[in-house]
C-alpha cells in the first residue's frame, strides 16, 4: 500500500479506515488464498484434487495460516508476491500443498482476488455515493422555492432556486448509482486462463472447472480468458473518475459560495479544525479543498489505467502489475471525498437571506430575459432584444437602474406598463420550472431496493 494510505501523518487526509482495510495487506492475502481455495475446491469436484486435499486447502485458506515473516523473507527473495505467498502456505499445507494453484497461473489468482477486492470496496463506494445522493436530494426538496442568482459564464445570469442546484447535483450522481450497478457485470468476474489463455494444464476439463470455479466465488464466467485485456479495470476507474469529478464541481460550488462576499453557504468547520496557522480570524473550508484535490489523484489513476491497456502478446505484467496501485489507491481517494463530501453536507449552512439579498442586489438587469419575451410579443423577439440590449448598455454604462431605463423608454412603456415591468423583474416571479424540474429529479432517482 501506499504510505501516504498507510502512515499515521497522512491516512485519514487520503483515504477511511474502512478502505483501508478493505486493502490491507490481511484482506488481500485472505482474498489471495481464498481464491486458491475455491480453485482447490472446484477441481476436486470433478476428481482433479483429492477431497480431503480441497478440504485442507480450505480450512487453511486465510491469513491465519501463513507466517507473514516468512511471506516477508520470500518476497526479499524471490521479489514476487504471489509466490511468496505460495511458498509460506504451501509450507503449513503439508501433503494437500501439492494440490494448491493447480493449472493456474498467478495472474489468475491475483487478478481474481482483485475482483474480490473490488467488489468489496464497490458495496462501500455505492453505499457512500447513495448516501451523498439522498443528502442532496434533501437540500433540493427543502430549497426548491429559494431563489438565489443564476450564474451563467461567470457573469449573474436569471434567478435559479438553490434547490434546483442541488437537483443538478442529485442527478448526476444517480447516474453514476446506474454506472455503478451495470458496472458490476462487466467487473466481477472470475480469472483462470492458465499460462497464455488455453487453460491446456487443466485438458478438456477446463471449461467445466472455470464454471466450477466462478461459482464458488459468486463471480461471472469470462468467455475468454483475460490476461491481456485490462479494460474491465480501466472501466471501473472511469466510473470514479466520473463521481470524483462531480464531487469536486459540488465541492467548488461551495466553496465559491462560501466566499465571504457571496456568503450564500457556509462550509461545515469540525469543531476541532485549527483554521489559518498564521491568520487566527480564518476557518478554511478544507473537505471541499481536499475533495478537489483528490479529485486529481482520481482521474490521473485512471488516465494511468487506460495505458495499461496496451498489452503486448498474451501477458503483460508491465500493464497489470501497476493495477496493485491504481486500483487501491483510486478506491480509497474516493472513498475519502465522499466521506468529506457526506460531513460537510451534514453541518451544510444554507443561507437563504443572504440568496435573496444577492439575488435583490444584482437589480432588475438579471431579469432583462423576462421584460424582452413580454415586450417581444407586442413588437418581435429581435426588435425587443434591441431596445432591451441598448437600455441595459444604457444602465451599466451610466451607473442608472435598469428598471428606470425602461420606464423612461416609450418603445417599451407603449406596450408595457409600469406595473408590469416591475413585477417582471422581480425575481420571485422569474424561477420558471424550477420546482417542476426539482419533483422530477426526486421522483426518478434510482432504487436499490431492499439492502
Amino acid at each position: 500500500m501506499n504510505p501516504l494510505l498507510d502512515g499515521v501523518l497522512f491516512r485519514d487526509v487520503f483515504t477511511t479506515k474502512e478502505m483501508r482495510t478493505v486493502f490491507g495487506e490481511t484482506a488481500f492475502v485472505d482474498r489471495f488464498l481464498e481464491v486458491e481455495a475455491a480453485l482447490a475446491r472446484a477441481e476436486a469436484e470433478i476428481g482433479i484434487v483429492p477431497e480431503d486435499a480441497a478440504t485442507t486447502i480450505t480450512n487453511h485458506a486465510s491469513v491465519a495460516s501463513i507466517d507473514m515473516a516468512d511471506v516477508a523473507a520470500n518476497v526479499d527473495k524471490l521479489g514476487l508476491f504471489s509466490m511468496s505467498i505460495l511458498e509460506a502456505w504451501t509450507d503449513e499445507l503439508g501433503p494437500a500443498g501439492e494440490y494448491v494453484h493447480w493449472g493456474a497461473s498467478t495472474q489468475d489468482v491475483s487478478d481474481t482476488a482483485m475482483v474480490l477486492l473490488l467488489r468489496d470496496a464497490h458495496e462501500v463506494l455505492l453505499r457512500d455515493v447513495v448516501a451523498v445522493r439522498d443528502q442532496l436530494a434533501t437540500l433540493a426538496d427543502q430549497y426548491r422555492e429559494t431563489p438565489m442568482v443564476g450564474r451563467t459564464q461567470y457573469a449573474n445570469g436569471p434567478p435559479v432556486t438553490f434547490g434546483l442546484k442541488a437537483a443538478t447535483w442529485v442527478d448526476e450522481l444517480d447516474r453514476h448509482v446506474s454506472r455503478l450497478l451495470n458496472i458490476e457485470e462487466q467487473l466481477f468476474v472470475a480469472q483462470l486462463a492458465g499460462a497464455s489463455g488455453t487453460l491446456s494444464a487443466l485438458g478438456d476439463d477446463g471449461i467445466q472447472v472455470l464454471d466450477l470455479f466462478a461459482d464458488e466465488l459468486d463471480l461471472g464466467v469470462p468467455r475468454v480468458g483475460w490476461t491481456a485485456s485490462r479494460d474491465r479495470f480501466a472501466a471501473f476507474l472511469n466510473v470514479l473518475a466520473l463521481v470524483a469529478r462531480t464531487l469536486a464541481r459540488i465541492a467548488r460550488e461551495i466553496l465559491f459560495l462560501n466566499r465571504p462576499e457571496i456568503d450564500e453557504l457556509e462550509e461545515t468547520v469540525p469543531e476541532d479544525e485549527l483554521g489559518s496557522s498564521t491568520n487566527p480570524h480564518k476557518e478554511n473550508p478544507v473537505f471541499s479543498q481536499h475533495t478537489v484535490g483528490l479529485a486529481r489523484l482520481v482521474r490521473s489513476h485512471a488516465g494511468t489505467m487506460h495505458e495499461c491497456l496496451e498489452s503486448m502478446g498474451e501477458r503483460d505484467r508491465s500493464a497489470w502489475y501497476v493495477e496493485f496501485a491504481l486500483l487501491p489507491e483510486s478506491c480509497c481517494y474516493l472513498a475519502r471525498m465522499l466521506e468529506n463530501t457526506n460531513r460537510n453536507l451534514d453541518g451544510l449552512t444554507v443561507r437563504s437571506n443572504q440568496m435573496d439579498r444577492n439575488l435583490r442586489a444584482s437589480g432588475a438587469l438579471v431579469l432583462s430575459e423576462a421584460v424582452l419575451f413580454a415586450l417581444a410579443r407586442h413588437v418581435g423577439r429581435q426588435t425587443a432584444h434591441s431596445i432591451l440590449h441598448k437600455n441595459a448598455m444604457r444602465a451599466v454604462q451610466s451607473d442608472r437602474d435598469f428598471l428606470a431605463c425602461l420606464k423612461a423608454d416609450d418603445r417599451v412603456t407603449d406596450h408595457l406598463s409600469e406595473a408590469q415591468l416591475e413585477s417582471l423583474v422581480d425575481p420571485d416571479n422569474y424561477t420558471g420550472l424550477a420546482e417542476p424540474f426539482v419533483d422530477r429529479v426526486l421522483d426518478g432517482l434510482t432504487d436499490l431496493g431492499d439492502p
